[in-house]
C-alpha cells in the first residue's frame, strides 16, 4: 500500500466524535480490512479473534453496518440511516472471507462489501495466496449480506512510472517506457479496457455489472472517475480515512479507514470515532533538488538523498517540502519534473518523491508562481517591476491578467499532477498582491475594459478607482490560484494546498478581509517566523508570541509555522534549546504545525525537533 496512507493524509477537516455520539448526519465511517488469518501474515492482515472483538465493540456500542445500498442513497439523497452508521469492506478477495467473515457476517446479520480483482479468480499471484471462486460468491451475494464490488479486473498492480524506473499505482499512473511517457488518450484507454473487462466477467458470472468500484491502493483521478462512471460504476472507494457525508464527492470518492497492524479493541475505538483518520502534526522539512542532485550521477544523487531522509527520520520529520524547480541562480528558470511548458533540468523530481513515499514521508512540491522570471521571457510585455524594500532589491513578476500567464501556469501545475507523486503543493511566495505597480498591458486591457480609460498612475491617486483596481488584483490572483489548484486535483484529487508567506507581511495584511477569504483557499498557511533573520534579538519571543496570537485567531485558516534552524546574522546552529523555547512558545498560544529551515544534507548540525 502507499506510504501515504501508512502515514495517514493530514487532512483539512477532522471529525473527532465523543465515545456515545455519532448521528448519521455527522457522516459515515468506512473500514477497510483485507485478510483474516490465524496468524499474521502481512501489517494488513488480522486474526479472527481480533475480527470478532472488532464486530462485538461495534454491536455493545450501538453501531449500526449499512450496505453499499444504503450507503449510496444515503450520499445520493439523503436518505435516513440508523444511528452511528458504519460500513464494513473487504478487499481483493481472499478466501478468508468465504471461510471466516462470511459465517460472522451471518451471526451477526451485518452486511459488508467485498471488493473483487477480476483475473486473480483465474490466476492470483503466488504471494497472495488463495481467493474466492465464483460459485462461494454467487452463494455470498445470494444471501442478500453481502455485495459485490470491483477491485478492477487487471489493475491490482504497479507500473514504471518515470526515467529512472521508480513504480506507481497503475490506474491512477500515466506509465514510462521506451523513452515515452503515456499521454492521455493511451492512459484513457487502458484504464477502459480495464473497468469494462471486469464488468463484462460481472455480468458473466453474476448475470449483472456491479455498483461500486474500489481503487486499487485507493489512487484514482478524476479522469478515472468519468471512466468509471461510463462503464456502470455508480460509486467509489478510496481510503484515507474519514467521514462520508452527503453529496457527489462522498458517492465517487468515498473514504475508507485501513485496518493494519491487527488494532485491539481500545484502537479500533477511536479508529472508528475518526473514521480512520489520523490528527498527526506536522513536523515538515524543505528539501532543495539542487542541493542533492548529480548530472552526472544517479548513484551520487540517491546516496545524497538517502543521506537526507536519514537525517529526516533523525530530527523526527514526516513531510517534505521538496523543490520542484532550480533556483541556483536566485532566478526560477527550469523545472525538475516532465513539462512541455517550462524548460526542463532533469526529470528527477519523481524519483526523488518516490524514494520519500517508500520512506514513510508526505511530500510536498514547491512550486514557483507569479514570481518566476521564465513566465515573461518570451514575453517581457506581460511582466512589471517589484521593489522588495525589505532586501534592497526588485525583480519581475508576472501578471495575472495575461491570458499567455495564466496558461502556462495552469498547465505546468497540471503537468507536475499528471507526471509525478504529490501529497501537497506549497505555492513558493505570497501570490496575495501587496502593490499597485502592474502596469503590464494585460492589466491595462482589464483596466481599460472596466474603467474604459487608460491605467495610469495619475489616474490610481483617486482613491475610489485605486480601491477599485485593487479588488480586481485580488480577484484575479484568487482566480488563477483556484485554477491551478483544480488543475492538481485533476490528477491528485486528495492534494492539499498551501501558501507561503512571511510573518511581517501577514500582519500588515491583518485588517484586509479580502486577505482572509483568500487565506480560507489553502489548506495551510504557512508562516515564515525568522526571528534571527529580522533581528529580533532578545525581544524574539515576545514578537513570536505576538505573531501567533494575530494569526491563530482566524480559526478557519490552519496555520503552519516555519522556524530557523540556523542564524544566518552570526552563522551558527541555532541550539536545542533555543528551538524548543521558539516551539513551546508558539504552542502555548495554539500552535500545532512546524516546518524547519534550512536542511543541509551535507552537515549533521540540525537538532532532534522538540
Amino acid at each position: 500500500m502507499p506510504k501515504r496512507w501508512i502515514i495517514t493524509l493530514v487532512a483539512v477537516f477532522q471529525f473527532i466524535f465523543s465515545s456515545n455520539a455519532m448521528a448519521a448526519d455527522r457522516g459515515v465511517p468506512i473500514i477497510c480490512y483485507h485478510d483474516v488469518g490465524g496468524t499474521i501474515n502481512n501489517e494488513y492482515t488480522v486474526t479472527k479473534e481480533t475480527l470478532i472483538s472488532h464486530l462485538s465493540y461495534l454491536k455493545a456500542n450501538g453501531y449500526h453496518p449499512i450496505s453499499l445500498e444504503q450507503y449510496i442513497a444515503f450520499t445520493k439523497d439523503g436518505a435516513p440511516l440508523p444511528e452511528k452508521p458504519v460500513m464494513l469492506t473487504f478487499d481483493d478477495g481472499y478466501i478468508s472471507f468465504y471461510n471466516e467473515v462470511y459465517p460472522l457476517l451471518k451471526q451477526y446479520n451485518y452486511p459488508a462489501m467485498l471488493a473483487i480483482v477480476g483475473s486473480w479468480l483465474d490466476y492470483a499471484p503466488a504471494d497472495v495466496g488463495k481467493m474466492v471462486n465464483w460459485q462461494q460468491i454467487r452463494e455470498m451475494e445470494a444471501s442478500g449480506l453481502v455485495t459485490i464490488a470491483s477491485h478492477s479486473f487487471r489493475s491490482h498492480r504497479f507500473a514504471v512510472m518515470d526515467p529512472q524506473g521508480d513504480r506507481g499505482e497503475l490506474l491512477s499512473t500515466r506509465t514510462y517506457a521506451n523513452d515515452h511517457y503515456e499521454n492521455m488518450e493511451e492512459y484513457t484507454k487502458r484504464v477502459s479496457d480495464d473497468l469494462e473487462q471486469s464488468q463484462k466477467v460481472f455480468e458473466k458470472e453474476l448475470g449483472h455489472k456491479v455498483q461500486a468500484l474500489v481503487w486499487p491502493y485507493g489512487e484514482y483521478n478524476l479522469t478515472a472517475i468519468e471512466i468509471a462512471k461510463n462503464k456502470g460504476f455508480e460509486s467509489m472507494f478510496a481510503l484515507g480515512g474519514g467521514m462520508n457525508e452527503v453529496g457527489q464527492k462522498s458517492l465517487v470518492e468515498a473514504r475508507r479507514g485501513i485496518i493494519m497492524k491487527n488494532p485491539t479493541v481500545s484502537s479500533f475505538a477511536s479508529f472508528v470515532k475518526s473514521g480512520g483518520l489520523d490528527n498527526n502534526p506536522m513536523r515538515a522539512a524543505r528539501l532543495d533538488i539542487d542541493a542533492i542532485y548529480d548530472s552526472n550521477s544517479l548513484r551520487t544523487t540517491d546516496n545524497n538523498l538517502n543521506l537526507a531522509i536519514a537525517r529526516f527520520n533523525k530530527t523526527g520529520i514526516n513531510t517534505v517540502f521538496l523543490r520542484a524547480f532550480t533556483n541556483e541562480n536566485k532566478d526560477i528558470e527550469s523545472a525538475y519534473f516532465y513539462t512541455t511548458v517550462m524548460p526542463v533540468k532533469a526529470d528527477i523530481f519523481s524519483h526523488i518523491a518516490s524514494k520519500l513515499r517508500e520512506g514513510g514521508f508526505l511530500v510536498y512540491a514547491v512550486m514557483p508562481d507569479l514570481s518566476s522570471q521564465w513566465l515573461t521571457k518570451e514575453h517581457p510585455e506581460d511582466g512589471f517591476i517589484i521593489s522588495d524594500v525589505q532586501n534592497n532589491s526588485r525583480y519581475t513578476r508576472a501578471t495575472p491578467f495575461s491570458p499567455i500567464v495564466q496558461k502556462k501556469l495552469v498547465e505546468l501545475y497540471a503537468d507536475l499532477a499528471a507526471y509525478t507523486y504529490v501529497d501537497g503543493v506549497l505555492f513558493q511566495d505570497d501570490l496575495y498582491p501587496t502593490t499597485i505597480e502592474d502596469f503590464s498591458s494585460a492589466a491595462k486591457a482589464s483596466f481599460q475594459s472596466k474603467f474604459n480609460k487608460e491605467l495610469t498612475a495619475e489616474v490610481l491617486k483617486d482613491e475610489s478607482t485605486r480601491s477599485q483596481w485593487t479588488k480586481m488584483q485580488k480577484e484575479a490572483v484568487q482566480n488563477l490560484t483556484i485554477q491551478m489548484m483544480n488543475s492538481v486535483h485533476t490528477y491528485r484529487p486528495y492534494a492539499l494546498f498551501a501558501q507561503s508567506i512571511a510573518a511581517e507581511d501577514l500582519l500588515n495584511k491583518e485588517q484586509d478581509r479580502d486577505f482572509g477569504s483568500y487565506l480560507d483557499s489553502f489548506n495551510y498557511t504557512v508562516i515564515r517566523t525568522y526571528p534571527f533573520h529580522q533581528k529580533q534579538n532578545g525581544d524574539y519571543l515576545q514578537w513570536l508570541g505576538k505573531i501567533a496570537e494575530t494569526t491563530l485567531a482566524n480559526t478557519g485558516t490552519k496555520f503552519a509555522f516555519e522556524l530557523e534552524t540556523f542564524d544566518s546574522n552570526r552563522n551558527l546552529w541555532i541550539k536545542e534549546k533555543d528551538l524548543k523555547a521558539q516551539m513551546d512558545t508558539l504552542r502555548s498560544k495554539g500552535a500545532i504545525d512546524f516546518i524547519f529551515i534550512p536542511d543541509v544534507v551535507f552537515e549533521d548540525k540540525t537538532v532532534r525537533i522538540p
